[in-house]
């Protein structure tokens, strides 16, 4: 019978986590794990898959199983990736707020979009993140909405707060990214070669 790991009731990010430790445990060839929110479900979905693991996901009632699966013939701390140094040229770029700068709004909204139609100019940096008011540069109705698609095309990643979207209320409006959470936006970081904030 498969483990069975219950982190129903946790917020972001900690079912990622305890999802992590689970993996690279290794304890079995397959386990179980309970949540009881869509971030959740397509945080650890995600985050398993990214580390080489098929995810099967089935609801029971108001919570999420997913069975998580490594590779055949390997352990479940097989799924994790060695860790690497990042590569001395990549780049991230953060987006906490939607303007640039402190001062006048209006201003910094002006320079927010000259910055996002710079960056499409120039070699594309590893990934944007997304986070605070960051978020609301995702929305469709963003004016650098275009910009941000077009790194999407080019292979950038896009990784949105949920937590912020959902704060904001403003979920069901993303039209550029995907929701991501800490744990993944923390790492992105990490990994960066260089981190640029407007």
């Amino acid at each position: 019978m498969s483990k069975i790991l219950d982190l129903s009731g946790l917020a972001c990010p900690l079912p990622v986590i305890h999802t992590k430790e689970a993996l690279e445990g290794g304890e079995s060839q397959e386990f179980v794990v309970v949540v009881d929110n869509d971030a959740a479900r397509d945080n650890v979905s995600r985050f398993a898959q990214s580390r080489g693991c098929t995810v099967a996901v089935a609801q029971a009632g108001k919570c999420f199983h997913l069975t998580i699966t490594p590779p055949a013939g390997q352990t479940a701390g097989a799924c994790v990736f060695p860790e690497a140094a990042p590569a001395p040229q990549t780049s991230v770029i953060v987006f906490a707020s939607d303007h640039m700068g402190e001062g006048d709004p209006e201003l910094g909204a002006i320079l927010m979009r000259a910055f996002c139609q710079t960056v499409v100019q120039l070699p594309a940096p590893q990934k944007l993140l997304f986070y605070n008011r960051g978020v609301f540069l995702t929305l469709n109705d963003s004016p650098v909405l275009s910009e941000l698609k077009g790194l999407e095309e080019m292979g950038v990643g896009l990784l949105v707060c949920g937590t912020c979207l959902d704060f904001y209320k403003v979920r069901d409006r993303l039209a550029a990214g995907q929701v991501s959470n800490m744990f993944s936006i923390l790492e992105a970081q990490m990994q960066a070669g260089r981190i640029i904030r407007p």
